[in-house]
């Protein structure tokens, strides 16, 4: 039986992904800054509000007003869904109000975080949720291993507390050989995809690269894209067929018996 996925609107990419994302879960976005992390982000949320569907926005670093002006730089106009109360935006900056320096950070109360969110998104029957960037909600001045464990706690807190499908941006520096986001990718997201920018032949160009993918196997690649007005990314074009893979079915635990002796 095939699921219906969840078109994340970045022209080429769900073709990769046989129609989009599998709904109800949550994939990361990553890259440094710069590469188009939160267009992505606008995007796949843009693309269901045109269906008729509800979505939310957590915008974590930039004031809700700055994430309508960059809509509007690419000829987006996410105004008129707020006034609709199709869109909600959410400024998450108060959560760390209470936070001081790096001596004496306290912890984000991540569960409160991902409670409020819930009830945002039950009350409007939203399907889509965007966290831009997810990075600071797991930071602390701990050691890394509590940067894991919150890390983890957090997709598995959304993963329980929401039915939405959710793109979470990382900031990932690329020029950085130590990853703290890691845990993300290796345990808990459902697919990971990577953006960069790099100099080549006196420019800069665009690649996506798609690390993890459950329930869709793609060749590694990083493919070429661009940002264009109206469109958002768009990949360039590529002869790059995915493989779909069956997600195999999770067994009940058995118990285990010692064998029983003659006497």
């Amino acid at each position: 039986m095939d699921t219906k996925r969840v078109p994340t609107g970045i022209i080429g990419l769900d073709d990769i992904f046989q129609g989009g994302l599998l709904p109800n879960r949550s994939y990361l976005v990553g890259g440094d800054a710069g590469t188009g992390k939160t267009t992505a982000c606008m995007q796949f949320l843009l693309t269901g509000l045109t269906q008729g569907e509800k979505a939310i926005f957590v915008t974590v670093d930039e004031r809700p007003a700055e994430i309508l002006q960059s809509a509007t730089s690419l000829n987006w106009d996410l105004q008129k869904y707020v006034q609709e109360k199709s869109l909600v935006i959410l400024d998450a900056s108060p959560y760390f109000s209470g936070r001081a320096g790096a001596a004496g950070e306290k912890n984000v109360d991540l569960t409160r975080i991902i409670s409020d969110l819930s009830g945002y998104a039950k009350r409007m029957n939203a399907t889509r949720v965007a966290i831009d960037p997810i990075t600071p909600l797991f930071f602390s001045s701990d050691s890394t291993v509590h940067v894991q464990e919150n890390a983890r706690l957090l997709i598995h807190l959304i993963q329980a507390h929401l039915t939405t499908t959710n793109l979470l941006a990382a900031q990932m520096p690329s020029r950085s050989n130590h990853d703290p986001t890691g845990s993300i990718e290796e345990f808990v997201a459902s697919g990971v995809i990577i953006l960069k920018l790099a100099p080549s032949n006196g420019q800069f160009q665009r690649t996506l690269s798609i690390k993890k993918m459950r329930g869709t196997a793609v060749q590694p690649a990083e493919l070429p894209f661009r940002i264009v007005t109206d469109k958002g990314l768009v990949l360039d074009a590529q002869d790059h067929q995915p493989i779909v893979v069956q997600e195999s079915v999770v067994q009940p635990l058995e118990f285990f018996e010692l064998p029983k002796q003659n006497k």
